[in-house]
């Protein structure tokens, strides 16, 4: 087939670039001849129509398995599925799948796109079976595999609905907000289209481009014609706003006499409520290459960059997507440049649009995923047009069949895209699609450490990153429950869990990272305060003889002291007596010295991190508060006396006050 974007740029709907090259020489006897003229240019609805015709004429079987085969193909290319299987089924019949092979593939293909994955699977086996490409049927197979199990068990949250209002039984695609995202333009082959004559490719009226507006319900308006500058009698197919909404970009193919000509951008400027003259961007030049085509322009967020769809020579496939630059705000002269590999692949890339924060999107064929052309995704990095690897959008937004031509609403996690897939109005439809917000219930449940029993009137205090506070209280059975819009996407905050007369605590609580709704439970086990009664802490060890903390693979006391930072940080009323103990070993008055020293360190360290020396004293028992006593220790086997020592080696804290008053 020619190597022609004509219907992939206006007509995206029957994707014609995308025909499998599969059939024989055309041309099986005079009673085809017209029909094979008709699908050899492309006009699959025309062709359609002309070997039904024939068929319906013939008596013989191989010419008449011919046009099956053939009315299967125009139809399939016409994406008219449900007709495509029905001619199929009369070819195989017939016997045509001994002479190609490759009905059984494409008979699959359109199952696929039905979604009838189990049929569609049995098709890809007996292509294989016929001696079709094992590697073919096989990547076929795993894909209606994994398409099925998308729609049975979908991975992601988008909702995705057909645009009812928008759509017709013709074709919509390729929408385009405004930047203000009340405003929407779409290229459609509907009725009300200006062009009267009938494109032989789709049987309906040639593109136009359309717009609509959002009331303040949500609704969008009856689609009107964008002008009469912008639509004409030839194919206009998906367009590009500037940022400022001044100047509109915008596929045309001409039509003369029956003759598909380049496709190429044109641009009009906005004067009132209409646009001006048009004119082409002039990015190839015509006088040297006529058959080179290029359309679906899109804009980078700064509208430096234009970037579009071309199979211009020096691509890396069938349809490459290509960028100029701006210079002094004109794309006047610029020289058309390829993406690269990181986007474009050997098959066809296509449809590019970029969301306000610089992330690229565009469909392909090119690359592994559920159906024909996919939308993927490259995030924005640094620097002019730099972006990190290549992502698939996932189910329900990906299918089976054709999704392409996205774009999003502004900031906003919705917006619309253009899919053929089954339940659609029309050959190719407007969907609209949105992401609701993940929800989050925080639980908490304050209960006293000793008894366990539930402490009502805790105070929870929440501190957001963006300096918001809010105080909450615990109820009779001790809970915190924020169930109701409170703890949102993307929040991280510290928690503050206080009750008079109980040591408090908290936590950090973050829904950062998280892509499912899902409760947050805690639990806060607060100590009631006891004056001078000794409280576990991490441990914190030194090394032998030595009052330096010790930090090595095996420990890290600054971490345990830590805990006492977060503590006093969160009890601004308590001050405490930090004490050291040795074992019994060595002499007492070195113990003495040692663990004072000790203690002093800790404190130190503390008041290294902000905590007022008023709130601490240091305290060194040296082995004069041993908790296992030298008689005990001798008593046990020898493999558990070191364990006993290290129990007397120990740091704790006492609270001595709980009045201390912030700037004493």
């Amino acid at each position: 087939m020619p190597n022609n974007l004509q219907a992939s740029i206006a007509r995206m709907g029957v994707l014609i670039s995308l025909g499998f090259a599969l059939v024989p020489a055309l041309g099986q006897d005079d009673m085809t001849a017209e029909a094979d003229r008709a699908f050899e240019r492309r006009g699959y609805f025309e062709a359609a129509r002309e070997y039904v015709a024939v068929y319906a004429k013939i008596k013989d079987v191989q010419s008449k398995a011919y046009c099956a085969f053939q009315a299967g193909e125009a139809y399939r290319l016409h994406h008219q599925s449900a007709m495509a299987t029905e001619w199929y089924d009369k070819a195989i019949g017939l016997k045509y799948g001994e002479r190609n092979n490759q009905v059984f593939l494409v008979y699959g293909d359109a199952l696929r796109d039905q979604e009838l994955f189990d049929e569609a699977i049995e098709m890809y086996s007996r292509f294989d079976a016929a001696g079709g490409d094992s590697k073919v049927a096989e990547e076929r197979i795993e894909k209606a595999d994994l398409a099925a199990l998308m729609i049975e068990e979908p991975e992601s949250r988008y909702i995705v609905e057909p645009m009812v209002i928008l759509n017709t039984e013709a074709y919509e695609y390729a929408p385009t907000f405004g930047d203000d995202g009340e405003s929407l333009v779409f290229a459609s082959s509907r009725e009300s289209s200006a062009g009267t004559e009938e494109d032989p490719i789709t049987g309906q009226s040639y593109m136009d481009l359309f717009q609509s507006v959002i009331d303040k319900k949500g609704r969008w308006s009856e689609p009107e014609p964008v002008g009469n500058t912008i639509c004409t009698e030839h194919n206009e197919g998906g367009a590009a706003l500037s940022s400022d909404g001044k100047t509109m970009y915008f596929t045309r193919c001409v039509e003369m006499d029956g003759s598909n000509l380049a496709c190429d951008i044109y641009f009009a400027q906005k004067q009132g409520r209409g646009y001006g003259a048009t004119a082409a961007m002039g990015l190839i030049n015509r006088d040297e290459d006529d058959s080179s085509q290029v359309g679906h322009p899109a804009l980078s967020p700064d509208d430096r960059f234009l970037v579009f769809a071309s199979d211009m020579p020096g691509g890396l496939g069938g349809k490459d997507l290509w960028f100029v630059k701006a210079n002094n705000g004109s794309f006047a002269g610029s020289i058309p440049q390829n993406m690269g590999s990181a986007i474009n692949t050997a098959g066809d890339d296509m449809f590019p649009h970029f969301r306000a924060n610089g992330d690229l999107y565009w469909a392909t064929n090119g690359r592994e995923g559920l159906g024909q052309l996919d939308i993927w995704k490259a995030e924005a990095r640094e620097g002019d047009l730099a972006f990190a690897e290549a992502k698939a959008l996932p189910f329900p937004i990906n299918g089976a069949t054709d999704d392409f031509a996205i774009a999003f609403r502004g900031d906003s996690e919705e917006g619309m895209f253009t899919s053929n897939r089954p339940g659609g109005k029309g050959q190719d439809d407007l969907y609209s699609f949105r992401l609701p917000p993940l929800e989050f219930c925080y639980q908490a449940y304050v209960y006293d450490y000793d008894t366990g029993m539930p402490l009502s009137n805790a105070t929870l205090t929440l501190e957001g990153k963006d300096g918001s506070t809010n105080s909450y209280t615990t109820d009779g059975e001790g809970e915190v429950s924020l169930c109701e819009g409170e703890i949102g996407e993307r929040m991280t905050f510290n928690v503050n869990v206080a009750r008079e007369g109980y040591i408090g605590t908290g936590d950090l609580v973050t829904t950062e990272g998280l892509t499912e709704s899902t409760t947050l439970a805690r639990e806060y086990l607060l100590k009631e305060i006891v004056l001078n009664k000794e409280y576990d802490m991490p441990v914190v060890l030194y090394p032998l003889g030595s009052a330096e903390l010790l930090i090595d693979d095996a420990v890290n006391s600054k971490d345990s002291l830590n805990y006492l930072v977060d503590l006093l940080e969160r009890n601004e009323n308590l001050v405490i007596q930090l004490e050291a103990h040795t074992d019994s070993r060595g002499s007492s008055a070195a113990n003495k010295q040692l663990s004072q020293d000790r203690a002093e360190t800790c404190v130190t360290y503390l008041i290294e991190k902000g905590i007022p020396q008023a709130r601490m004293v240091a305290k060194g028992y040296g082995e004069d508060a041993l908790l296992v006593s030298d008689a005990e220790i001798a008593r046990l086997p020898e493999s558990e006396r070191e364990m006993a020592h290290q129990r007397n080696r120990r740091t704790v804290f006492k609270i001595i006050r709980f009045d201390y008053k912030p700037g004493e």
